[in-house]
């Protein structure tokens, strides 16, 4: 699911759509994300309350083979993180049912007042506009290299020429232009297929 598409589905039809549109256009590349970031943000205003909702529907939802697959590299000494143009509140829920520490996850943060109500985001983030992911990846130490990132969007796209490797993700929603721009592309949902990409046959065997 699109988390910002989640919080507009209790709008109006035509607010819904607007949002959607705004989505899709910045994840295939049509619109800079920035152009979109804020202005979906002004629409839904999202209280601490929903965005709870909105990360319990991530875990609901998360993609076939995603926990086997952090699990078996943390098995192998390797750090796993996420880095998402998506809200905080909502991705350290998944963060947490994935066994990804909090201190690895990059998202945007948000502000709510006293009662919980939507008070503004991070404008500050670089995940909030187009080649934010290329500043938050590239600034990565040596220790943290070699570096696989995995995506499914134009902005991750985007992060390609600052890691290591890149696998484009179809699994969920299939966008040409990442499919034809990605070193590696996954057309299928199940994720534990990336451990055939990034692992050595030695690292595989070590797994069992």
């Amino acid at each position: 699911i699109e988390g910002i598409d989640e919080l507009a589905h209790g709008a109006a039809p035509e607010v819904r759509s607007r949002i959607a549109t705004l989505t899709q256009d910045a994840m295939d590349g049509r619109v800079p994300l920035e152009a979109v970031y804020a202005k979906r943000l002004d629409i839904v205003r999202p209280s601490k309350r929903a965005m709870d909702a909105v990360g319990r529907a991530y875990v609901c939802t998360v993609v076939p083979g995603a926990a086997e697959v952090i699990a078996a590299l943390q098995r192998l000494g390797k750090r796993v993180g996420i880095v998402s143009g998506g809200l905080e509140p909502a991705v350290l829920h998944l963060a947490d049912h994935l066994g990804v520490p909090r201190e690895n996850v990059r998202a945007v943060g948000l502000r709510f007042d006293a009662e919980g109500a939507y008070d503004g985001f991070d404008e500050t983030s670089p995940l909030t506009r187009a080649g934010g992911k290329i500043e938050v990846l590239g600034s990565l130490g040596a220790d943290e290299r070699p570096l696989c990132f995995v995506g499914d969007g134009i902005t991750d796209l985007e992060a390609q020429d600052v890691v290591e490797a890149f696998v484009g993700y179809g699994g969920v929603v299939r966008r040409e232009a990442v499919a034809e721009g990605a070193e590696t592309y996954l057309d299928g949902a199940d994720l534990r297929a990336l451990l055939d990409i990034v692992l050595t046959p030695e690292e595989r065997t070590r797994l069992g």
